[in-house]
């Protein structure tokens, strides 16, 4: 009798302890998913400001380009609410933060200069990488991950410094003298070191890396014609030059995203988006 008592707590234990196991791997699924739905915002909001960035250097940009942004802004909204629904009480309010942010870039946008739209739609994917960097936090460490968590932690930073320099990059693309002899010498010190940096997390990284190798940013740069420049072609293809390095930097972002997928053997669809062949060409 006993016999059978015994084997029926242990069925118990088992089923239960299976259940637990099943409601953890639903909510990390969950979670995943929100930190996959604000990639996929980052990727929208870079869009915008390629968008932005075209109408305010070349006003009498094609149509089909506004109408491409009109469908991503439609999808970005309802992102947006899906999010919020989503969200833990916790990050509701950060949430709602982000979407009122969003709805004043949408709507102020075509009051901005270059440089201002520039910075608001950094602030914002700023904004969306620290809610990113947050939930993953709270997943990892939730369902004690600590391996995939110190993982994790020793890319962040890295990514978070590449964005930094990549910011000082664009900066002085419009606030050093252009016909200066550090003009140059300052922006290549910046793409050096976002190379480096994105060096160590290929080293850190289980994944295969981008299609767009960091080797060829720093070659892309110097090809550019700094000796009596057009000042305004100069400066186009300095943005230009931007926009690639940034499509490298959340290329190598999302190869940690797809590492922490595969320590939580959840499926991630690949949020890897090199827009500059398409956009900056428009």
């Amino acid at each position: 009798m006993w016999l059978i008592g015994a084997l029926t707590v242990s069925l118990l234990a088992i089923y239960f302890w299976f259940q637990k196991a099943q409601k953890d791997n639903n909510q990390l699924k969950k979670q995943f998913e929100q930190i996959m739905m604000l990639r996929q915002l980052i990727e929208f909001i870079r869009y915008h400001r390629r968008f932005c960035h075209q109408k305010l250097a070349h006003p009498n940009i094609n149509v089909e380009f506004d109408e491409s942004v009109n469908v991503k802004t439609h999808i970005m909204k309802e992102t947006l609410t899906a999010l919020i629904h989503l969200a833990d009480s916790n990050h509701k309010p950060m949430f709602r933060i982000l979407r009122k942010e969003i709805q004043t870039l949408l709507t102020e946008c075509h009051e901005y200069t270059l440089q201002r739209s520039q910075a608001i739609h950094g602030r914002i994917i700023r904004h969306i990488m620290y809610l990113i960097d947050d939930v993953v936090s709270s997943a990892l460490l939730t369902s004690e991950k600590d391996h995939a968590f110190e993982h994790y932690q020793a890319a962040w930073p890295i990514i978070l410094n590449s964005l930094d320099n990549l910011h000082r990059f664009r900066w002085t693309i419009d606030h050093y003298p252009i016909k200066s002899n550090i003009y140059q010498r300052e922006l290549k010190i910046h793409i050096k070191m976002i190379q480096r940096r994105l060096g160590q997390i290929q080293m850190l990284s289980q994944q295969q890396p981008p299609t767009w190798p960091i080797e060829k940013l720093l070659p892309n740069f110097l090809a550019l014609s700094f000796d009596a420049p057009d000042e305004k072609g100069l400066k186009e293809g300095l943005y230009r030059c931007s926009f690639q390095i940034s499509d490298t930097i959340f290329q190598y972002f999302d190869l940690i995203l797809a590492d922490i997928a595969d320590e939580l053997t959840i499926e991630a669809p690949s949020l890897t988006a090199c827009l500059a062949d398409h956009d900056c060409q428009k």
